[in-house]
């Protein structure tokens, strides 16, 4: 039955529910228009959780790392009941089950920005931990009540489903890139080109208006950058166009507080002077370009380095 079930699953995230099964769509439908009420009826307060629970405050995706303490945690947990440390298998338990709830709500909060197969898939990973979950919560009582039989199955039959929680979850980061920085692959994230360093032309400079975005593009080894311009006086300045976030079109949003970008898609802005997260739900910071004005020619290079979170790390080692 669990591989007939395993099965079913796999063919209907592959393919999508058909009309027999309309539930996992009009559940998803639910739950996201339930938990994004629910941040909205709190205000700025809502808004402020949601960005620290998406990791902007950090520069990285913050639901990946949580995760870490709840599956550390239980599978500490078995093989402490292997060796038979009862009070050790016990307390892991009980932390992994504190753990999962910033886990899970971290996760929850990532997943209301996504729509067709992630969607589906996330619903099913959220379903599978909270299984887990509730595997663990009884094997906690069943030990704490003296079966302690009972509760090494339940914690056994916990492990295993979170196992295939974790298998789901990994295809959404790894095979559908849920939750990556969306411009991993561009020469000026990944500093993989010489040519960053060279100004090169990008726009006309009266194409340029004040009060305004402006799209642009860079084309280094081939790769065309999308890139939004504003311009202050005779300043420019200039981001990555691709929203970190899920690759949104920033020079199609709007220019707020002075200095920053709003993406049209999720809102997330980025601050043109040093392309830092100024709000959610995005956690990672856009590319900076620097510029200078060469007659009417606007040309642009990579502003170095691009101080996100792994960088940081590494200047301070």
């Amino acid at each position: 039955m669990t591989l007939r079930f395993v099965e079913r699953m796999t063919d209907l995230l592959a393919n999508g529910p058909d009309p027999r099964e309309p539930w996992l769509e009009g559940t998803a439908d639910a739950v996201q228009a339930a938990v994004s009420s629910t941040f909205e009826r709190a205000g700025q307060n809502g808004a402020k959780i949601k960005d620290a629970l998406q990791g902007t405050w950090l520069g990285h995706a913050l639901h990946p790392a949580l995760i870490l303490a709840p599956a550390g945690s239980w599978t500490t947990a078995a093989v402490l009941d292997l060796v038979g440390d009862d009070k050790g298998a016990d307390t892991a338990i009980g932390f992994g089950i504190l753990s999962s709830v910033p886990a899970a709500a971290a996760g929850l909060a990532d997943w209301t920005y996504t729509s067709g197969k992630p969607r589906r898939l996330g619903l099913m990973h959220a379903i599978l931990n909270g299984a887990a979950l509730g595997c663990y919560s009884l094997s906690w009582l069943a030990r704490k009540g003296g079966q302690r039989g009972l509760g090494v199955t339940l914690s056994t039959a916990g492990l295993g489903t979170l196992l295939v929680s974790g298998y789901l979850g990994g295809e959404m980061s790894y095979g559908l890139g849920i939750g990556v920085n969306r411009n991993a692959w561009s020469p000026d994230t990944n500093e993989a080109s010489e040519e960053l360093d060279d100004f090169r032309p990008v726009a006309r400079f009266q194409d340029v208006r004040e009060g305004r975005l402006t799209a642009a593009e860079l084309e280094v080894d081939g790769t065309k950058i999308p890139l939004v311009l504003m311009k202050k006086g005779r300043e420019i300045l200039a981001l990555n166009a691709t929203c970190s976030h899920l690759g949104g079109p920033l020079a199609e949003g709007r220019l707020v507080d002075e200095w920053c970008v709003e993406c049209p898609w999720h809102a997330s802005r980025f601050d043109f002077r040093d392309g830092s997260v100024q709000q959610g739900p995005a956690a990672y910071p856009q590319p900076r370009y620097e510029t200078r004005v060469q007659g009417d020619t606007v040309e642009a290079r990579l502003a170095r380095p691009a101080g996100d979170v792994a960088d940081r790390l590494l200047t301070s080692s």
